[in-house]
């Protein structure tokens, strides 16, 4: 009987599982920290970024960071866990939330009465993605929401007494999403925007007025 030393990658079974957006978003990171410390050129992380999105098992993730010093270990299973605890579960059928807002060559709008689920991925790629929350069901009182923008925006709409924390990074981008309120209770809605913008830009802004006057 071999020992647990003498077994190659192919006998981990857990190269066989399915890739959650958790595992898809923990790997993005590592790719763009690699890019910031130039460790990848911007080519290679482009090519290995769209192959992580792209990734269905674990087995395809860890070889695009086998060669960076880096642990991989992802949050496998997260997403689901919190899923099946929400609050909101079986509530809020009619509205749309949950997946994933990705847009590769093209621009995607989320707006409307939508659930916002407490941990959302928003992906643009040589694109433009737009989360418009005004209207929106915030699934708790404080979300996450993951905004990688490669080549792309990302632009987040917010309503008047939001506040929006920037827990994010910029490589040759930019980012504009540190939106605070004068007043605040504990009861206040707050939500964490996190990833990256390389090349490209992620931005967090109020409603115009004509939409206040509107309301």
């Amino acid at each position: 009987m071999s020992s647990p030393a003498m077994r190659g990658p192919q006998d981990d079974p857990s190269l066989s599982l399915r890739a959650s957006d958790a595992d898809r978003e923990h790997v993005a990171e590592l790719l763009a920290k690699a890019f910031a410390e130039g460790r990848l050129s911007t080519e290679e992380h482009s090519e290995r970024l769209e192959a992580t999105y792209a990734a269905k098992t674990m087995g395809e993730l860890r070889p695009l960071v086998s060669d960076l010093p880096v642990e991989f270990a992802p949050p496998t299973g997260a997403p689901a866990a919190a899923a099946k605890t929400s609050p909101l579960a079986g509530v809020v059928e009619s509205f749309k939330g949950g997946e994933p807002v990705v847009a590769i060559f093209g621009e995607t709008t989320r707006r409307g009465r939508w659930l916002v689920r407490s941990g959302l991925n928003a992906k643009a790629v040589f694109g433009s993605v737009t989360l418009d929350l005004t209207e929106a069901v915030l699934e708790q009182r404080e979300i996450t929401i993951t905004a990688n923008a490669l080549f792309g925006e990302v632009t987040i709409k917010v309503p008047e007494g939001v506040i929006v924390h920037d827990e994010g990074s910029a490589i040759f981008g930019s980012r504009d999403v540190s939106t605070g309120v004068s007043q605040f209770t504990p009861e206040t809605p707050v939500v964490h925007v996190r990833g990256f913008a390389v090349f490209g830009s992620v931005e967090a802004r109020r409603p115009k007025k004509k939409w206040l006057k509107s309301r």
